[in-house]
């Protein structure tokens, strides 16, 4: 079928042959498209579409995005992912991914205050994107790339490893990207790390991770499970003690 081109308000279809898709709606009967685009017939599911001319981005895992700190709870980082590094199109919908503690930073994260705040702009690769969109920033030219004063909200200054309030005399910590002064925004997205997905990040974060993503057995919960087995063993030596006063009865 040769593509055609439609506009807002043509009539494209009869509701008895074919549903309302993407970029169409539906109303007396007759389905009509909604945005101007490239009109889509699938007879196979009976449905009508309408293909934008210039459709939003969507995200894929290995996409490098920017994207600001709106919320941060417990463990988590939610930020609302504005564009995708090396892309002129919006990004479809209201894209907003979390940031585990465990994906923060490459070296172990006591608190997640210390790595962002809220405002914060920040350069993320995408790790998951169903059944929700799933960030990291634990790699060298990802983390912070624009932070404000959590006092006077004017931009940060990076002065050695912390950022610096020239208005306030004071220092802020984040995890900051490494280009953090000098911003790299127009070369490939592979030279930023995008495309490839470490394999501490692949398949999810691990069951029974702590805060900063270490294994509980790695820290206390090695040392609860030794103290179980050693009184495990205990038990079984009074076991097995109960078992000599028996034989010392029988005896008897």
């Amino acid at each position: 079928m040769e593509a055609k081109m439609v506009l807002p308000g043509d009539e494209i279809a009869v509701a008895e042959e074919f549903e309302p898709g993407e970029g169409t709606y539906e109303k007396n009967g007759r389905v009509y498209a909604a945005t101007p685009g490239v009109l889509i017939l699938d007879p196979a599911n009976r449905v009508a579409r309408v293909r934008a001319f210039n459709p939003p981005a969507e995200l894929k895992v290995g996409d490098i995005v920017y994207g600001t700190i709106d919320d941060i709870r417990g463990m988590m980082a939610t930020a609302t992912v504005l564009a995708i590094h090396g892309r002129t199109r919006q990004v479809s919908g209201e894209a907003e991914g979390t940031i585990h503690i465990s994906n923060v930073s490459e070296d172990y994260t006591e608190d997640i205050h210390d790595k962002f705040r809220l405002g914060d702009i920040i350069r993320a690769k995408v790790i998951q994107v169903k059944p929700s969109v799933q960030l990291t920033t634990a790699e060298a030219n990802l983390g912070v790339v624009k932070a404000l004063c959590s006092v006077c909200r004017g931009p940060l200054e990076l002065r050695g490893h912390d950022l610096y309030c020239p208005r306030d005399e004071r220092t802020e910590r984040r995890k900051v990207a490494a280009d953090y002064a000098d911003l790299r925004l127009f070369v490939p997205a592979t030279q930023l790390g995008g495309g490839t997905i470490p394999e501490k990040h692949r398949g999810g974060r691990p069951e029974g991770a702590d805060r900063g993503g270490r294994d509980r057995g790695g820290r206390g919960g090695g040392r609860e499970r030794f103290r179980d087995r050693g009184g495990g063993g205990r038990g079984r030596d009074r076991r097995g003690g109960g078992g000599r006063d028996r034989d010392r009865d029988r005896r008897r």
